[in-house]
């Protein structure tokens, strides 16, 4: 049996799966009997392609020719039970009259790579130390995941201390565990420790590190180890940028985004599925959609790299973008999916294309998805942005499970559509459904109260807040202000102001000076103009409210005054733009722009629309 078992192992070190499978067929053919030196290899095959059928049949071999109790084809046997029933795995190992180090490790790693097997691991691990077997470093680094899902991170801690007494602290695989544990029980501190006391760091200890900071919210560390590792002589690779890409679109720093970008350009990784998608998401979350639509066109694509730009184009002004892209996706044959119909019911809500949205809604009832909380709510944000408050009733009506953004919803949907008395009604339905208010909450009853002119109840609404311990945020404050300066308060609204212990941001003071633009109080809108023309001197909005202010009290010197502040500073008016559905496509204009082409074509699709 030797040349054959040399055979077999040598097609399964290679990979070469169908040639071993077929070696071990020839030898069963020829008469030649399998031993113990055979299975492991086979065995090890099965498991790679996992060809669990087979490998079952080859353990009944086994059972036969009385091969059960051989410590090696037992190790293999649990291997291969791990990925299809680890009670099977459990069987085998209970049943192996002797065990070595290697029985334990493959039980133990069987139930830790299965998350929700955690406690199995941990339990194997004690009775591997109560039996006497010595845990080397490959019980480490699989025991370590299993305390992390157990959120065990003391015993994590006692573990360190283990593989410190037993010389196993300086294996790059243990270390590599130990700082992903102590970053997943957010002590940075421990994990940097570990990591800059490590003697050889690999380049997967530095994308470990890089990726635990940026999770961690240490964004500008996870991309300032990308130049310490350059310094060190570690080649960075594309596990590297896709850790560090996150990072950068988190905190908007796309100066270090297109560095990323041109450095893996110029190792040629740019066009890396999962590089490009991340790059194309770091452009979209740091406002550059051009730049993002440039990685997109020229990358391979995926879903996930369609649903990043859908996404990203919903929550802009190009929003056209993500409901043209959204059909694309079906026609190259990807599939949709919640997040890809999130993306586009959003875009559709924001240009009010009720028509787009009904036939998504549509689609997602084909699909038995409309029923998703996350849908439902999609939908919900969709019929009350268009008005349709009665579709949107009964999706609401009809979703099982709603939450709290679910009731949000159709409280802002109501106040929009000046059905106030609906919406407090909604508000207070919340509590006897035991639905726990929230802080977006207190921000839909009170513009509601705003709006609505209901400013006493809109004052006990906020007191309410804040007898529910929920800290105030600068958008409820920019509501209260709101409240008190649209009904004609307006010194009461400054006096709320003045009273803040926080600093006011835009929001706060953009609400006084529409309130103050409302009723013409210029010396409070002077006031509250000052402090935005600090905090946001590049809104072009707020020079021209304040300016035509003052032109509508006739004082046209210090409208000019406003206008040429404006001017000095750079600030530009943003164009505006307009959407025009036809023939279930949407076009988008800007004002300025030049679009004889498509204007004269929808001209012509208007014309023949009207003359049928």
């Amino acid at each position: 049996a030797f040349l054959w078992n040399t055979l077999i192992r040598a097609y399964s070190i290679t990979h070469n799966h169908y040639n071993a499978f077929e070696i071990y067929n020839q030898m069963i053919r020829n008469g030649v009997p399998p031993d113990d030196h055979t299975f492991p290899f086979v065995l090890k095959v099965c498991a790679d392609v996992c060809a669990f059928e087979k490998g079952r049949e080859i353990h009944g071999v086994i059972f036969k020719l009385g091969f059960c109790g051989d410590v090696f084809v037992g190790n293999t046997l649990i291997s291969l039970y791990a990925g299809v029933d680890l009670w099977d795995a459990q069987k085998v190992f209970d049943e192996m009259l002797e065990r070595d180090i290697v029985s334990w490790n493959s039980i133990i790693v069987a139930y830790s790579d299965n998350g929700c097997y955690a406690r199995y691991a941990l339990n194997m691990f004690r009775s591997m130390v109560t039996e006497r077997e010595k845990p080397d470093s490959v019980t480490i680094t699989s025991l370590l995941p299993a305390l992390v899902e157990l959120e065990l991170f003391d015993m994590g801690k006692e573990i360190h201390a283990y593989s410190i007494r037993r010389d196993m602290a300086s294996d790059v695989f243990v270390t590599n565990s130990l700082i992903d544990m102590y970053a997943k029980s957010g002590c940075m501190g421990e994990a940097s420790t570990v990591f800059y006391k490590m003697d050889w760091r690999t380049v997967v200890s530095w994308n470990a590190m890089i990726a635990n900071f940026a999770q961690n919210r240490l964004e500008v560390e996870a991309i300032r180890l990308i130049a310490e590792m350059q310094v060190h002589g570690i080649k960075v690779n594309s596990v590297t940028f896709t850790n560090a890409l996150p990072a950068c679109a988190r905190i908007g720093c796309i100066r270090q985004g297109k560095e990323i970008h041109a450095m893996s350009i110029r190792m040629g990784i740019a066009f890396d599925l999962f590089v490009s998608n991340a790059l194309t998401d770091m452009y979209i979350k740091c406002g550059s959609l051009t730049s993002a639509r440039n990685v997109f066109d020229i990358s391979v694509r995926d879903e996930v790299s369609y649903n990043i730009l859908i996404v990203g184009y919903s929550q802009s002004e190009r929003c056209s973008e993500s409901v043209k892209l959204f059909p694309e996706m079906r026609k190259i044959g990807l599939k949709h999916d919640t997040v890809s119909f999130i993306g586009v019911l959003s875009a559709c809500a924001n240009l009010t294309a009720i028509k787009q949205g009904k036939e998504i809604h549509g689609l997602l009832m084909r699909k038995l998805l409309h029923s998703h909380l996350f849908i439902a709510n999609s939908l919900l944000d969709l019929y009350t942005k268009c008005g349709q408050l009665g579709l949107a009733r009964r999706v609401f009506d009809q979703t099982s499970n709603k939450d709290v953004a679910s009731w949000n919803t159709m409280i802002l949907g109501y106040g929009m559509q000046g059905e106030w008395d609906v919406a407090i009604n909604l508000f207070d339905a919340m509590r006897d459904e035991n639905v726990k208010y929230d802080s977006v909450s207190y921000v839909a009853i009170l513009s509601v109260c705003s709006h609505g002119g209901l400013v006493d109840k809109g004052v006990k609404y906020f007191e309410k807040m804040l007898a529910q311990d929920l800290k105030p945020t600068c958008t409820h404050y920019a509501c209260m202000v709101d409240l008190l300066g649209r009904a004609g308060f307006l010194e009461k609204a400054a006096e709320f102001v003045r009273g803040l212990t926080i600093e006011p941001d835009a929001n706060v003071w953009g609400a006084l000076l529409g309130a103050c633009r409302l009723h013409g109080n210029i010396k409070l809108g002077r006031w509250a103009a000052e402090h935005l023309f600090e905090l946001k001197p590049e809104h072009s909005g707020y020079y021209v409210l304040l300016s035509n202010m003052y032109a509508d009290a006739g004082e046209w010197d210090e409208a000019n005054k406003i206008r040429k502040l404006m001017k000095s500073r750079g600030t530009k008016k943003n164009p505006a733009c307009s959407w025009l559905e036809m023939h279930d496509n949407i076009h988008s204009f800007v004002v300025g722009e030049s679009l004889e082409n498509e204007a004269m074509g929808l001209s012509n699709v208007f014309l023949y629309t009207m003359l049928g």
